[in-house]
């Protein structure tokens, strides 16, 4: 049975707001998009700008609304949830954004930013079992233990977006969505978090969800790869599938603009 089962999700631009549903009219973000993930598996969404990527994301996340459609995770129904009892589901399902996203408070060190992190999700926890999470949240990502007294701006980039894997698993989650992750990095950089991504799901059985523009990004670890255009997933399929016998055009126009810059 598939972790996660996206059917038929639709969504139309208006206010936003942190839930479901909300009978929004307007400009047509999503239309009818439909994909699922097995357990331990890593998806990639591909697409470029205005392609719906980022709706797609927030609709996970509960924090747009949509006009239709179901999102099934672990055998629930999320759009039948209300908000209170859609917050212990929202745990299992984290997210990691671009550096751009300003996910770590820049004038915080790391600690006081995961000790916020886990204050929220386990407010009577006790002092050693936080400082547990944080010191397996840095293993995870095999950062230096002194990294944790640092602010993001003493980090590198690749630094800062391992730190935000890190600030995402303190929670244990079972999907992990990766939104544009290696964004503003340069190809030795992208390797790098995704290799540490890939080390992380191999090592826990994590379920991934790589949303990404860059076809060679989502190529590099993903099992299956959805292209997603104008709100639309156009085709599905396993990666090598889709990477050398892509059927749509836009695809094939992917991977010939990528073709060179593949990370390693």
């Amino acid at each position: 049975m598939p972790l996660l089962s996206v059917e038929n999700l639709s969504m139309e631009s208006g206010p936003r707001r942190r839930w479901f549903k909300y009978g929004l009219s307007g400009e047509m973000l999503l239309d009818s998009v439909s994909f699922e993930i097995d357990p331990g598996k890593c998806l990639g969404l591909v697409g470029g700008e205005a392609s719906g990527k980022l709706p797609v994301t927030f609709a996970l996340l509960g924090l747009h609304s949509i006009s239709d459609g179901k999102i099934t995770f672990d055998g629930e129904d999320l759009t039948r949830l209300s908000l209170r009892k859609f917050r212990p589901w929202r745990k299992r399902i984290q997210a990691v954004f671009p550096d751009e996203f300003g996910q770590l408070t820049p004038r915080h060190t790391l600690e006081r930013s995961f000790r916020h992190v886990l204050k929220t999700w386990y407010p009577k926890a006790k002092k050693e079992e936080i400082h547990n999470r944080i010191e397996l949240a840095m293993d995870l990502v095999k950062m230096p233990t002194a990294n944790r007294h640092r602010t993001p701006p003493e980090l590198d980039p690749a630094e800062r977006q391992l730190m935000a894997v890190a600030r995402a698993m303190l929670v244990e989650p079972d999907l992990l969505i990766c939104h544009e992750v290696t964004k503003g990095l340069d190809v030795a950089e992208q390797a790098e978090v995704l290799n540490r991504i890939s080390d992380i799901r191999d090592a826990l059985n994590l379920t991934v969800m790589l949303v990404t523009d860059d076809l060679a990004v989502a190529d590099h670890m993903s099992d299956t790869i959805a292209v997603l255009h104008h709100g639309r997933v156009l085709e599905t399929g396993p990666a090598a599938k889709i990477v050398q016998h892509p059927d749509h055009d836009y695809t094939r126009r992917l991977v010939s603009s990528t073709l060179t810059n593949f990370p390693t």
